[in-house]
């Protein structure tokens, strides 16, 4: 399977799913995307519009930063 296949397949995560991941809190996950630094993708649906994450992309840009 390519990586864009596999992408397709890739479940989304919850900002609670991502933040146990990263061990921070939830609101610094959200906050991290309204600032642009994670990438996510906002739902259309709902009053509040949720926000989902998929791993892989969040994966790419905590190994494009590299150690500080």
């Amino acid at each position: 399977m390519t990586a864009a296949a596999t992408a397709e397949f890739e479940p989304f995560l919850t900002a609670r799913e991502v933040a146990e991941r990263l061990r921070i809190a939830p609101c610094t996950v959200l906050r991290y995307f309204d600032e642009g630094v994670l990438p996510g993708r906002r739902l259309r649906v709902g009053p509040r519009r949720p926000v989902r994450f998929r791993w892989s992309e969040i994966e790419a840009v905590l190994l494009s930063e590299g150690p500080q």
